[in-house]
């Protein structure tokens, strides 16, 4: 039997991102057991890339429990601090383990810059991390044409015109990498180091990349590799 459980008694760190002040809640010590996390993950054979999504890696669902978990312990935090008060229920869209292991020469340019999960304003992201910081963390961006942090559904078309612009000017399909820091498209707001067992909470259209270290060697293997809990969080 793993140990899926939540700590009751995290430490947390509340923060607000950039001019339009997003709120960020950054939760250390979040699981029981990262052991059981990391043994549940396995050598990796069991997980999945999927080419319907954005994400540079493979994927392997999680227990329904583990998301459950963080719906029930962190909805009162949803209705205080992320100002969700009008909402009465959380449940999870997504919640599974990640292994960012796709060579830079492979990436698409949609996967070389910051991105949204949704436009959804009731959609949060919780990231779990289940590796140390020398993996990289996840990073904030405001866009700078636009001065967009956070792309809602009435910024989304204009925004995409834009971005797809600038990608075109800037040929960025000819020089591929993982975003890590401001360039001339984007300026990086606040960036949260990775640490083993320290999870991150955040609005879903808030603009974001993971900083994934190439130098590491993109290991495919979860105990080696750049290893998270991606999950996603609906509040109704």
């Amino acid at each position: 039997m793993f140990d899926f459980s939540l700590n009751s008694q995290p430490t947390l760190t509340k923060h607000l991102i950039g001019e339009e002040k997003i709120p960020l809640l950054i939760i250390d010590n979040f699981a029981n057991s990262v052991t059981d996390l990391v043994e549940f993950a396995g050598d990796g054979s069991s997980f999945q890339a999927d080419k319907t999504n954005f994400y540079p890696g493979k994927r392997k669902l999680m227990p329904s429990e583990y998301g459950e978990q963080i719906c029930r312990q962190y909805l009162p935090l949803f209705h205080s601090f992320f100002d969700c008060s009008q909402t009465s229920a959380a449940k999870t869209v997504l919640s599974a383990l990640a292994v960012a292991d796709t060579p830079v020469k492979q990436l698409r340019p949609m996967q070389m810059l910051p991105h949204i999960d949704t436009p959804q304003s009731n959609q949060f992201a919780v990231v779990h991390y289940l590796c140390n910081q020398d993996h990289g963390g996840t990073s904030f961006y405001r866009h700078k044409e636009t001065s967009y942090q956070t792309i809602t559904q009435d910024r989304l078309y204009n925004y995409a015109n834009q971005v797809k612009k600038e990608a075109i000017a800037n040929q960025i399909h000819k020089k591929p990498r993982y975003m890590n820091g401001s360039d001339k498209l984007f300026e990086q707001l606040y960036s949260v180091e990775a640490r083993m067992n320290r999870a991150i909470i955040y609005p879903s259209n808030l603009l974001h990349s993971g900083n994934v270290n190439t130098a590491l060697g993109l290991s495919s293997v979860p105990k080696k590799g750049r290893l998270t809990i991606g999950s996603f969080i609906l509040l109704e």
